[in-house]
C-alpha cells in the first residue's frame, strides 16, 4: 500500500470515508482520472484500457489520496 497512483489503478473504486464516491477510469501523463458515477460502459473501457476519460471524468490531485490499496484507493477523509 501506498499514496501513489499508477496505470494498474485503472479500475479502482476510490472511497471517501468508507462510501464509494468514484472509479479510476483513466491514466493519462502520471494523473489519474476518476469518473464519480461510473456506469457499466465505462468500467469495461477502464478495464479494457480506452484512454478517453471522457467528460465526467476529473483529475484526481495526489495529496488528496490517503491510501492505494489493492483493492481500493481511499481518500483523506478531511476534504
Amino acid at each position: 500500500m501506498g499514496d501513489r497512483i499508477t496505470e494498474a489503478d485503472v479500475g479502482k473504486p476510490v472511497v471517501h470515508d468508507g462510501e464509494r464516491v468514484g472509479k479510476v477510469v483513466d491514466y493519462e501523463n502520471g494523473t489519474p482520472f476518476v469518473d464519480p458515477n461510473p456506469g457499466i460502459a465505462e468500467t469495461v473501457a477502464a478495464k479494457l484500457g480506452v484512454e478517453d476519460h471522457g467528460k465526467t471524468a476529473f483529475p484526481l490531485e495526489r495529496d488528496a489520496v490517503a491510501d492505494v490499496g489493492d483493492d481500493e484507493i481511499r481518500l483523506r477523509v478531511d476534504l
